[in-house]
Protein backbone atom coordinates (compact mmCIF):
# COMPACT_ATOMS: atom_id res chain seq x y z
CA UNK A 1 0.00 0.00 0.00
CA UNK A 2 2.69 2.24 0.66
CA UNK A 3 4.24 1.43 -2.91
CA UNK A 4 1.36 2.41 -4.61
CA UNK A 5 0.43 5.78 -2.49
CA UNK A 6 3.74 6.84 -2.40
CA UNK A 7 3.42 9.69 -4.46
CA UNK A 8 0.57 11.01 -2.12
CA UNK A 9 2.10 10.85 1.04
CA UNK A 10 4.71 12.95 2.58
CA UNK A 11 7.59 11.20 4.44
CA UNK A 12 6.39 12.20 7.51
CA UNK A 13 3.10 10.68 6.92
CA UNK A 14 5.30 7.31 5.76
CA UNK A 15 7.78 7.48 8.83
CA UNK A 16 4.08 7.93 11.35
CA UNK A 17 2.35 4.41 9.85
CA UNK A 18 5.91 3.03 9.96
CA UNK A 19 6.10 3.55 13.56
CA UNK A 20 2.54 2.60 14.09
CA UNK A 21 3.11 -0.98 12.32
CA UNK A 22 6.00 -1.30 14.60
CA UNK A 23 4.32 0.00 17.80
CA UNK A 24 1.32 -2.60 17.15
CA UNK A 25 4.00 -5.42 16.42
CA UNK A 26 5.98 -4.77 19.43
CA UNK A 27 3.16 -4.33 21.34
CA UNK A 28 1.75 -7.55 22.47
CA UNK A 29 5.64 -9.34 23.20
CA UNK A 30 5.87 -6.13 25.54
CA UNK A 31 2.77 -6.88 27.72
CA UNK A 32 3.34 -10.52 27.46
CA UNK A 33 6.91 -9.62 29.13
CA UNK A 34 5.44 -7.27 31.43
CA UNK A 35 3.09 -8.99 32.78
CA UNK A 36 4.38 -12.51 33.07
CA UNK A 37 5.84 -13.71 35.83
CA UNK A 38 7.11 -17.68 37.60
CA UNK A 39 8.39 -18.72 40.26
CA UNK A 40 10.17 -21.87 41.99
CA UNK A 41 8.48 -22.47 44.93
CA UNK A 42 9.46 -25.05 47.77
CA UNK A 43 7.31 -27.54 46.38
CA UNK A 44 5.94 -26.30 42.95
CA UNK A 45 5.81 -24.50 39.88
CA UNK A 46 3.57 -20.83 39.89
CA UNK A 47 3.28 -19.47 37.04
CA UNK A 48 1.50 -15.98 36.18
CA UNK A 49 0.25 -14.11 33.19
CA UNK A 50 -2.05 -11.80 31.35
CA UNK A 51 -3.03 -8.42 31.78
CA UNK A 52 -6.80 -8.02 31.12
CA UNK A 53 -7.24 -11.66 31.36
CA UNK A 54 -5.06 -13.01 34.65
CA UNK A 55 -3.64 -16.88 33.91
CA UNK A 56 -2.54 -18.26 37.29
CA UNK A 57 -0.97 -21.96 36.92
CA UNK A 58 0.56 -24.49 39.55
CA UNK A 59 2.38 -27.35 38.80
CA UNK A 60 4.15 -29.35 42.25
CA UNK A 61 7.54 -30.66 40.82
CA UNK A 62 6.53 -34.38 41.34
CA UNK A 63 3.76 -33.83 38.98
CA UNK A 64 5.58 -32.96 35.94
CA UNK A 65 6.19 -35.67 33.30
CA UNK A 66 8.21 -33.94 30.89
CA UNK A 67 9.70 -30.50 30.67
CA UNK A 68 10.64 -29.52 26.92
CA UNK A 69 13.43 -26.78 26.13
CA UNK A 70 13.94 -25.33 22.42
CA UNK A 71 16.60 -22.68 21.07
CA UNK A 72 16.57 -21.17 17.82
CA UNK A 73 19.47 -20.05 16.17
CA UNK A 74 18.41 -16.44 16.90
CA UNK A 75 18.38 -17.15 20.96
CA UNK A 76 21.68 -19.63 21.08
CA UNK A 77 24.10 -16.49 21.43
CA UNK A 78 21.96 -15.16 24.11
CA UNK A 79 22.27 -18.43 26.32
CA UNK A 80 18.50 -18.27 26.48
CA UNK A 81 15.61 -20.99 26.10
CA UNK A 82 11.96 -21.94 25.35
CA UNK A 83 10.93 -24.09 28.37
CA UNK A 84 7.63 -26.05 28.06
CA UNK A 85 6.76 -27.61 31.34
CA UNK A 86 4.13 -30.33 30.96
CA UNK A 87 1.84 -32.24 33.45
CA UNK A 88 -0.64 -35.23 32.92
CA UNK A 89 -3.33 -33.96 30.26
CA UNK A 90 -3.58 -32.12 27.42
CA UNK A 91 -1.67 -29.31 25.69
CA UNK A 92 -3.69 -26.57 27.75
CA UNK A 93 -2.05 -27.57 30.99
CA UNK A 94 1.37 -26.76 30.14
CA UNK A 95 3.38 -23.68 31.54
CA UNK A 96 5.30 -21.70 28.53
CA UNK A 97 7.96 -19.58 29.38
CA UNK A 98 9.51 -17.71 26.43
CA UNK A 99 13.16 -16.64 26.39
CA UNK A 100 14.46 -17.81 30.05
CA UNK A 101 17.80 -19.22 31.45
CA UNK A 102 19.16 -22.81 30.03
CA UNK A 103 20.13 -23.98 33.05
CA UNK A 104 16.17 -23.13 34.57
CA UNK A 105 15.36 -26.75 33.01
CA UNK A 106 18.27 -28.46 34.50
CA UNK A 107 16.92 -26.98 37.80
CA UNK A 108 13.53 -27.75 37.28
CA UNK A 109 14.84 -31.55 36.98
CA UNK A 110 17.05 -31.14 40.22
CA UNK A 111 13.67 -30.17 41.79
CA UNK A 112 11.62 -33.02 40.60
CA UNK A 113 13.99 -35.53 41.30
CA UNK A 114 14.45 -34.51 44.34
CA UNK A 115 10.42 -34.48 45.26
CA UNK A 116 10.45 -37.97 43.50
CA UNK A 117 12.97 -39.19 45.94
CA UNK A 118 10.65 -38.07 48.62
CA UNK A 119 7.71 -39.75 47.46
CA UNK A 120 9.57 -43.02 47.46
CA UNK A 121 10.86 -42.30 50.82
CA UNK A 122 7.69 -42.05 52.00
CA UNK A 123 6.42 -45.36 50.54
CA UNK A 124 9.23 -47.30 52.11
CA UNK A 125 8.41 -46.17 55.55
CA UNK A 126 5.10 -47.10 54.67
CA UNK A 127 6.15 -50.68 53.71
CA UNK A 128 5.73 -51.83 57.44
CA UNK A 129 2.31 -50.47 58.05
CA UNK A 130 0.16 -51.45 55.13
CA UNK A 131 -0.62 -53.81 52.90
CA UNK A 132 1.01 -54.19 49.21
CA UNK A 133 -2.20 -53.22 47.68
CA UNK A 134 -2.58 -50.08 49.67
CA UNK A 135 1.46 -48.62 48.41
CA UNK A 136 1.12 -50.63 45.30
CA UNK A 137 -0.07 -47.46 42.99
CA UNK A 138 2.34 -45.59 44.31
CA UNK A 139 5.13 -48.03 43.91
CA UNK A 140 4.17 -47.90 40.55
CA UNK A 141 5.13 -44.58 39.72
CA UNK A 142 8.15 -44.56 41.28
CA UNK A 143 11.73 -45.52 39.75
CA UNK A 144 11.69 -49.00 42.19
CA UNK A 145 11.10 -52.12 41.69
CA UNK A 146 9.61 -54.89 44.32
CA UNK A 147 10.99 -58.08 45.74
CA UNK A 148 9.80 -61.36 46.27
CA UNK A 149 7.59 -60.72 49.44
CA UNK A 150 5.99 -57.25 47.78
CA UNK A 151 7.70 -54.81 49.65
CA UNK A 152 9.51 -52.56 47.09
CA UNK A 153 13.02 -52.20 46.61
CA UNK A 154 14.94 -49.28 45.39
CA UNK A 155 16.08 -49.27 41.78
CA UNK A 156 20.21 -48.87 41.35
CA UNK A 157 20.76 -45.57 40.23
CA UNK A 158 20.30 -45.51 36.48
CA UNK A 159 22.89 -42.95 35.22
CA UNK A 160 25.33 -42.71 32.64
CA UNK A 161 28.92 -43.69 33.53
CA UNK A 162 30.36 -43.48 30.26
CA UNK A 163 28.89 -40.40 29.83
CA UNK A 164 28.19 -40.57 26.31
CA UNK A 165 24.82 -41.10 24.49
CA UNK A 166 22.92 -44.29 24.54
CA UNK A 167 21.74 -43.88 21.02
CA UNK A 168 22.94 -41.60 18.12
CA UNK A 169 20.93 -41.00 14.73
CA UNK A 170 23.89 -40.58 12.23
CA UNK A 171 23.15 -38.35 9.00
CA UNK A 172 23.15 -41.80 7.22
CA UNK A 173 19.88 -42.64 9.81
CA UNK A 174 18.28 -39.84 9.04
CA UNK A 175 18.53 -40.47 5.38
CA UNK A 176 17.38 -43.52 5.78
CA UNK A 177 14.04 -42.48 8.02
CA UNK A 178 13.27 -39.59 5.19
CA UNK A 179 13.26 -42.16 2.15
CA UNK A 180 11.14 -44.70 4.11
CA UNK A 181 9.04 -42.66 5.77
CA UNK A 182 5.26 -42.44 4.59
CA UNK A 183 5.16 -38.73 5.77
CA UNK A 184 6.83 -37.72 3.28
CA UNK A 185 4.16 -37.47 0.80
CA UNK A 186 3.28 -34.61 3.06
CA UNK A 187 6.01 -32.82 1.57
CA UNK A 188 3.57 -32.51 -1.63
CA UNK A 189 1.48 -29.93 0.87
CA UNK A 190 4.38 -28.09 1.38
CA UNK A 191 5.63 -27.98 -2.32
CA UNK A 192 1.97 -27.04 -2.99
CA UNK A 193 1.71 -24.13 -1.03
CA UNK A 194 5.10 -22.72 -1.82
CA UNK A 195 3.52 -22.90 -5.27
CA UNK A 196 0.59 -20.89 -4.17
CA UNK A 197 2.60 -18.66 -2.68
CA UNK A 198 5.37 -18.16 -5.18
CA UNK A 199 2.00 -17.69 -8.10
CA UNK A 200 1.25 -14.17 -6.65
CA UNK A 201 5.01 -13.39 -7.14
CA UNK A 202 5.83 -13.92 -10.27
CA UNK A 203 4.62 -12.20 -13.42
CA UNK A 204 1.16 -14.34 -14.78
CA UNK A 205 3.01 -14.69 -18.28
CA UNK A 206 5.36 -16.97 -16.18
CA UNK A 207 2.66 -18.80 -14.67
CA UNK A 208 0.71 -19.79 -17.90
CA UNK A 209 4.18 -21.01 -19.83
CA UNK A 210 4.96 -23.33 -16.72
CA UNK A 211 1.46 -24.92 -16.52
CA UNK A 212 1.79 -25.45 -20.55
CA UNK A 213 4.92 -26.81 -20.39
CA UNK A 214 3.33 -29.08 -17.34
CA UNK A 215 0.48 -30.33 -19.62
CA UNK A 216 2.58 -30.70 -22.87
CA UNK A 217 5.00 -33.10 -20.77
CA UNK A 218 1.62 -35.07 -19.64
CA UNK A 219 0.62 -35.18 -23.42
CA UNK A 220 3.27 -36.20 -25.11
CA UNK A 221 3.51 -39.60 -24.29
CA UNK A 222 4.28 -42.12 -21.49
CA UNK A 223 7.94 -41.73 -21.21
CA UNK A 224 7.09 -38.00 -20.49
CA UNK A 225 4.89 -38.55 -18.44
CA UNK A 226 6.52 -41.03 -16.04
CA UNK A 227 9.67 -38.64 -16.04
CA UNK A 228 7.61 -35.93 -14.58
CA UNK A 229 6.28 -38.03 -12.08
CA UNK A 230 9.68 -39.46 -10.75
CA UNK A 231 10.72 -35.44 -11.05
CA UNK A 232 7.93 -34.90 -8.44
CA UNK A 233 8.74 -38.13 -6.82
CA UNK A 234 12.26 -36.11 -6.23
CA UNK A 235 11.71 -33.33 -5.25
CA UNK A 236 9.08 -34.85 -2.69
CA UNK A 237 12.17 -36.56 -1.78
CA UNK A 238 14.49 -33.45 -1.73
CA UNK A 239 11.69 -32.19 0.61
CA UNK A 240 11.30 -34.83 3.42
CA UNK A 241 15.29 -35.16 3.67
CA UNK A 242 15.72 -31.05 4.67
CA UNK A 243 13.10 -31.87 6.67
CA UNK A 244 14.45 -34.66 8.60
CA UNK A 245 17.56 -32.82 8.97
CA UNK A 246 16.14 -30.21 10.17
CA UNK A 247 14.38 -32.32 13.26
CA UNK A 248 16.59 -35.00 13.68
CA UNK A 249 20.29 -33.42 12.49
CA UNK A 250 22.57 -33.99 16.05
CA UNK A 251 20.12 -37.03 17.22
CA UNK A 252 21.23 -38.14 20.90
CA UNK A 253 19.55 -40.56 23.76
CA UNK A 254 20.66 -39.85 27.42
CA UNK A 255 20.12 -41.53 30.79
CA UNK A 256 20.64 -39.16 33.34
CA UNK A 257 18.77 -40.92 36.61
CA UNK A 258 14.92 -41.50 36.33
CA UNK A 259 15.33 -39.17 33.60
CA UNK A 260 15.32 -39.67 29.52
CA UNK A 261 16.96 -36.93 27.96
CA UNK A 262 16.15 -36.54 23.87
CA UNK A 263 18.53 -34.02 22.29
CA UNK A 264 17.72 -33.25 18.38
CA UNK A 265 17.63 -30.34 16.25
CA UNK A 266 19.87 -28.38 13.33
CA UNK A 267 18.48 -24.89 13.37
CA UNK A 268 16.51 -25.16 16.83
CA UNK A 269 17.84 -27.34 19.47
CA UNK A 270 15.01 -29.25 20.96
CA UNK A 271 16.08 -30.82 24.47
CA UNK A 272 13.21 -33.20 26.30
CA UNK A 273 13.58 -34.57 29.39
CA UNK A 274 11.18 -37.05 30.49
CA UNK A 275 10.70 -39.26 33.74
CA UNK A 276 11.23 -43.07 32.97
CA UNK A 277 8.67 -43.71 35.61
CA UNK A 278 6.12 -41.33 33.70
CA UNK A 279 6.40 -43.37 30.28
CA UNK A 280 3.14 -45.08 29.57
CA UNK A 281 4.14 -47.39 26.88
CA UNK A 282 6.98 -48.04 24.94
CA UNK A 283 5.73 -48.44 21.01
CA UNK A 284 7.67 -49.83 18.21
CA UNK A 285 6.67 -49.08 14.82
CA UNK A 286 7.00 -50.61 11.29
CA UNK A 287 5.90 -49.13 8.19
CA UNK A 288 4.92 -50.49 4.77
CA UNK A 289 8.03 -49.03 3.50
CA UNK A 290 10.22 -49.55 6.05
CA UNK A 291 9.13 -53.56 5.78
CA UNK A 292 11.50 -54.59 3.15
CA UNK A 293 14.65 -52.92 4.55
CA UNK A 294 13.95 -54.62 8.00
CA UNK A 295 13.65 -50.74 9.54
CA UNK A 296 11.67 -49.57 12.52
CA UNK A 297 10.89 -46.66 14.52
CA UNK A 298 10.50 -46.63 18.52
CA UNK A 299 8.09 -43.97 20.18
CA UNK A 300 7.50 -43.48 23.82
CA UNK A 301 3.66 -42.95 24.95
CA UNK A 302 3.25 -40.11 27.50
CA UNK A 303 0.29 -38.81 29.60
CA UNK A 304 1.25 -35.32 29.09
CA UNK A 305 1.59 -33.29 25.75
CA UNK A 306 5.56 -32.39 25.28
CA UNK A 307 4.86 -29.91 22.51
CA UNK A 308 6.34 -26.76 22.76
CA UNK A 309 4.15 -24.67 20.86
CA UNK A 310 5.66 -24.42 17.15
CA UNK A 311 4.08 -26.21 14.52
CA UNK A 312 7.01 -28.68 13.43
CA UNK A 313 5.29 -31.18 15.45
CA UNK A 314 7.96 -31.37 17.60
CA UNK A 315 5.25 -33.04 20.25
CA UNK A 316 5.96 -36.01 18.24
CA UNK A 317 9.42 -36.04 17.83
CA UNK A 318 10.42 -35.46 21.06
CA UNK A 319 8.33 -38.67 22.05
CA UNK A 320 10.11 -40.29 18.76
CA UNK A 321 13.23 -42.12 20.53
CA UNK A 322 14.66 -44.03 18.03
CA UNK A 323 13.15 -42.37 14.53
CA UNK A 324 14.95 -45.62 12.63
CA UNK A 325 16.97 -48.35 13.63
CA UNK A 326 17.30 -52.11 12.48
CA UNK A 327 14.46 -54.70 13.75
CA UNK A 328 17.24 -57.22 14.98
CA UNK A 329 18.98 -54.94 17.19
CA UNK A 330 16.17 -52.32 18.55
CA UNK A 331 15.29 -55.09 21.79
CA UNK A 332 18.93 -54.57 22.30
CA UNK A 333 18.88 -50.87 22.25
CA UNK A 334 15.56 -50.18 24.27
CA UNK A 335 16.76 -52.61 27.03
CA UNK A 336 19.95 -50.33 27.49
CA UNK A 337 17.79 -47.42 27.37
CA UNK A 338 15.41 -48.70 29.84
CA UNK A 339 16.16 -51.40 31.51
CA UNK A 340 13.27 -51.28 33.54
CA UNK A 341 10.80 -52.42 31.46
CA UNK A 342 12.49 -56.04 31.06
CA UNK A 343 12.52 -55.63 26.98
CA UNK A 344 14.52 -58.28 26.99
CA UNK A 345 12.19 -60.58 27.50
CA UNK A 346 10.09 -58.89 24.06
CA UNK A 347 12.94 -60.44 22.17
CA UNK A 348 12.78 -64.02 24.25
CA UNK A 349 9.58 -63.91 23.36
CA UNK A 350 9.57 -62.82 19.58
CA UNK A 351 12.68 -65.74 19.21
CA UNK A 352 10.18 -68.03 20.00
CA UNK A 353 7.83 -67.41 18.49
CA UNK A 354 10.15 -67.63 15.13
CA UNK A 355 11.63 -71.09 16.62
CA UNK A 356 8.22 -72.57 16.79
CA UNK A 357 7.17 -71.02 12.94
CA UNK A 358 10.22 -72.56 11.29
CA UNK A 359 10.54 -75.76 12.92
CA UNK A 360 9.32 -78.78 12.03
CA UNK A 361 10.61 -81.30 14.42
CA UNK A 362 8.75 -82.16 17.85
CA UNK A 363 11.86 -82.77 19.09
CA UNK A 364 12.64 -79.05 19.12
CA UNK A 365 8.97 -77.95 19.55
CA UNK A 366 8.83 -79.61 22.89
CA UNK A 367 12.36 -78.82 23.94
CA UNK A 368 11.29 -74.87 23.75
CA UNK A 369 7.79 -76.22 25.09
CA UNK A 370 9.53 -76.79 28.17
CA UNK A 371 12.52 -74.25 28.04
CA UNK A 372 9.54 -71.64 27.80
CA UNK A 373 7.86 -72.63 30.70
CA UNK A 374 8.57 -69.89 32.31
CA UNK A 375 8.55 -67.67 29.27
CA UNK A 376 5.28 -65.73 27.81
CA UNK A 377 4.29 -66.79 24.55
CA UNK A 378 2.49 -64.39 22.09
CA UNK A 379 -0.61 -65.68 21.07
CA UNK A 380 -2.49 -63.76 17.66
CA UNK A 381 -6.15 -63.64 18.64
CA UNK A 382 -6.83 -62.74 14.71
CA UNK A 383 -5.71 -66.22 13.39
CA UNK A 384 -8.80 -68.45 11.99
CA UNK A 385 -11.27 -65.28 12.14
CA UNK A 386 -10.40 -63.75 8.75
CA UNK A 387 -13.70 -64.16 7.91
CA UNK A 388 -15.16 -61.79 10.08
CA UNK A 389 -12.03 -59.17 9.35
CA UNK A 390 -13.04 -59.16 5.41
CA UNK A 391 -16.81 -59.61 5.24
CA UNK A 392 -17.59 -55.75 5.87
CA UNK A 393 -14.95 -54.57 3.43
CA UNK A 394 -15.87 -56.95 0.71
CA UNK A 395 -19.93 -56.74 1.26
CA UNK A 396 -18.87 -52.89 0.71
CA UNK A 397 -17.06 -52.99 -2.02
CA UNK A 398 -18.73 -54.96 -4.32
CA UNK A 399 -21.95 -52.62 -3.60
CA UNK A 400 -19.95 -49.70 -4.22
CA UNK A 401 -18.57 -51.17 -7.16
CA UNK A 402 -22.09 -52.01 -8.60
CA UNK A 403 -23.90 -49.18 -7.95
CA UNK A 404 -21.08 -47.10 -9.71
CA UNK A 405 -21.16 -49.53 -12.17
CA UNK A 406 -25.33 -49.28 -12.36
CA UNK A 407 -24.78 -45.88 -13.07
CA UNK A 408 -23.25 -45.73 -16.54
CA UNK A 409 -26.69 -47.68 -17.76
CA UNK A 410 -28.92 -45.09 -19.04
CA UNK A 411 -31.74 -47.71 -17.88
CA UNK A 412 -30.31 -48.87 -15.05
CA UNK A 413 -30.01 -45.12 -12.77
CA UNK A 414 -30.39 -42.40 -14.28
CA UNK A 415 -30.18 -40.38 -10.83
CA UNK A 416 -26.74 -41.47 -10.01
CA UNK A 417 -25.22 -41.28 -13.38
CA UNK A 418 -26.58 -37.71 -13.71
CA UNK A 419 -25.40 -36.58 -9.96
CA UNK A 420 -21.67 -38.39 -11.33
CA UNK A 421 -21.26 -36.60 -14.12
CA UNK A 422 -18.59 -34.29 -14.49
CA UNK A 423 -19.00 -30.87 -16.61
CA UNK A 424 -18.44 -31.42 -19.77
CA UNK A 425 -17.47 -34.87 -19.87
CA UNK A 426 -20.24 -36.37 -18.35
CA UNK A 427 -20.81 -40.01 -17.27
CA UNK A 428 -17.19 -41.40 -16.30
CA UNK A 429 -17.21 -44.81 -16.79
CA UNK A 430 -13.80 -44.87 -15.10
CA UNK A 431 -14.97 -43.60 -11.62
CA UNK A 432 -15.64 -47.33 -11.05
CA UNK A 433 -11.96 -47.56 -10.18
CA UNK A 434 -12.30 -45.08 -6.99
CA UNK A 435 -14.29 -47.81 -4.79
CA UNK A 436 -12.68 -51.48 -6.20
CA UNK A 437 -9.26 -49.04 -5.45
CA UNK A 438 -10.51 -48.08 -2.19
CA UNK A 439 -12.06 -51.26 -0.89
CA UNK A 440 -8.96 -53.03 -2.03
CA UNK A 441 -7.25 -50.64 0.60
CA UNK A 442 -9.67 -51.41 3.07
CA UNK A 443 -9.25 -55.18 2.71
CA UNK A 444 -5.56 -54.77 2.99
CA UNK A 445 -5.73 -52.94 6.48
CA UNK A 446 -8.24 -55.62 7.64
CA UNK A 447 -6.24 -59.00 6.43
CA UNK A 448 -2.63 -57.03 8.21
CA UNK A 449 -4.67 -56.50 11.45
CA UNK A 450 -5.89 -59.68 11.09
CA UNK A 451 -2.57 -61.28 10.87
CA UNK A 452 -1.04 -59.08 13.49
CA UNK A 453 -3.49 -58.69 16.53
CA UNK A 454 -2.00 -60.71 19.49
CA UNK A 455 -0.83 -60.34 23.06
CA UNK A 456 1.74 -61.83 25.23
CA UNK A 457 1.34 -61.43 29.23
CA UNK A 458 4.16 -60.92 31.53
CA UNK A 459 4.29 -61.42 35.59
CA UNK A 460 1.18 -62.82 35.21
CA UNK A 461 2.59 -65.41 38.10
CA UNK A 462 4.08 -62.75 40.39
CA UNK A 463 2.76 -62.28 44.05
CA UNK A 464 3.45 -58.47 43.71
CA UNK A 465 1.63 -57.57 40.60
CA UNK A 466 3.24 -53.86 39.84
CA UNK A 467 5.69 -55.53 37.34
CA UNK A 468 3.03 -56.95 35.27
CA UNK A 469 3.26 -56.18 31.44
CA UNK A 470 1.60 -57.12 28.50
CA UNK A 471 2.73 -56.61 24.94
CA UNK A 472 0.34 -55.85 22.57
CA UNK A 473 0.87 -56.63 18.50
CA UNK A 474 -1.59 -54.95 15.41
CA UNK A 475 -1.42 -52.90 12.75
CA UNK A 476 -2.89 -49.33 12.21
CA UNK A 477 -4.07 -49.00 8.42
CA UNK A 478 -0.74 -50.52 6.48
CA UNK A 479 1.70 -49.79 9.25
CA UNK A 480 2.54 -52.73 11.91
CA UNK A 481 3.05 -51.91 16.02
CA UNK A 482 4.52 -53.92 18.95
CA UNK A 483 3.27 -51.96 22.34
CA UNK A 484 4.05 -52.72 25.80
CA UNK A 485 2.75 -51.32 28.28
CA UNK A 486 1.78 -52.45 32.16
CA UNK A 487 -1.20 -53.40 33.82
CA UNK A 488 -1.22 -50.23 36.11
CA UNK A 489 -1.34 -48.03 33.13
CA UNK A 490 -4.81 -49.37 31.81
CA UNK A 491 -7.75 -47.85 32.54
CA UNK A 492 -10.63 -50.00 31.98
CA UNK A 493 -11.46 -52.72 29.67
CA UNK A 494 -14.49 -52.77 27.37
CA UNK A 495 -15.83 -56.03 25.95
CA UNK A 496 -18.34 -55.71 22.81
CA UNK A 497 -20.14 -58.34 20.87
CA UNK A 498 -23.48 -58.57 18.84
CA UNK A 499 -26.65 -60.64 18.23
CA UNK A 500 -24.86 -62.91 15.83
CA UNK A 501 -21.85 -63.60 17.12
CA UNK A 502 -22.20 -64.21 20.79
CA UNK A 503 -23.14 -68.07 20.10
CA UNK A 504 -20.08 -68.37 18.29
CA UNK A 505 -18.21 -67.16 21.43
CA UNK A 506 -16.39 -63.66 18.96
CA UNK A 507 -16.03 -60.47 20.73
CA UNK A 508 -13.85 -57.39 20.64
CA UNK A 509 -12.13 -56.26 23.57
CA UNK A 510 -10.87 -52.28 24.22
CA UNK A 511 -8.31 -51.40 27.07
CA UNK A 512 -8.16 -47.80 27.28
CA UNK A 513 -4.82 -45.89 28.37
CA UNK A 514 -4.28 -42.59 29.61
CA UNK A 515 -1.72 -41.53 26.52
CA UNK A 516 -2.41 -38.09 25.04
CA UNK A 517 0.06 -38.49 21.87
CA UNK A 518 0.13 -41.84 20.41
CA UNK A 519 -1.94 -45.02 20.55
CA UNK A 520 -4.70 -44.40 23.45
CA UNK A 521 -6.24 -47.71 23.22
CA UNK A 522 -5.70 -51.51 22.84
CA UNK A 523 -7.97 -53.01 20.58
CA UNK A 524 -8.80 -56.66 19.51
CA UNK A 525 -11.52 -55.88 16.23
CA UNK A 526 -12.39 -60.32 16.94
CA UNK A 527 -10.83 -62.64 19.13
CA UNK A 528 -12.34 -65.61 21.21
CA UNK A 529 -14.21 -65.27 24.41
CA UNK A 530 -11.48 -67.17 26.01
CA UNK A 531 -9.41 -64.87 25.26
CA UNK A 532 -11.19 -61.62 26.09
CA UNK A 533 -11.70 -63.60 30.05
CA UNK A 534 -7.89 -64.05 29.88
CA UNK A 535 -7.76 -60.28 29.32
CA UNK A 536 -10.03 -59.59 32.03
CA UNK A 537 -8.72 -61.28 34.37
CA UNK A 538 -5.19 -59.98 33.93
CA UNK A 539 -6.42 -56.51 34.20
CA UNK A 540 -8.61 -57.34 37.62
CA UNK A 541 -5.92 -59.27 39.44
Amino acid sequence: MLFIARRHLSVTTIALIFLSVLFVALCQPIVTWLTTRYQLGSGKLSFKSGLLFRKNRTISYGSIHAINSSQPIYLQPFGVVRLTVSAAGAADTDIRLDAVPAALQAELERLRAQSQSTVVASTIAAVGTSEPSAHADAAIDSPQHTDQSGAPAMEPALGNPSRTPLFRASVGDILLFAITDIGFLAAALVVYGFVQQVQDVLPRNLMHEAERSVATALTSGVFSAVLLVLACVALLMVVSIVTSLLRFYGFEVWRRGDDLVVVRGLLTRHTTTIPVSRIQTVTIRQSMLRRPFHLCSVGLGLSSSVANGNSEGSGASAAQILPVISTHRVHAVLHEILPEWGLSEVSIVFAGQRQRASSASSTIVAEHTEASAYTPRLHYTGRGLLRYYLTLPVVATLVTTLAVWLGSDAHAAVALRTWCAVPDLGWTWWLVSAPIALGWWWIMCRLLRARNEGFALFGAGDAFQCSARILVTGALRLTRYELITRRARVQSITRYTTLWREPRGIERVQMSLFVMNGINELRFMFLHRADAEALQRWVEQ
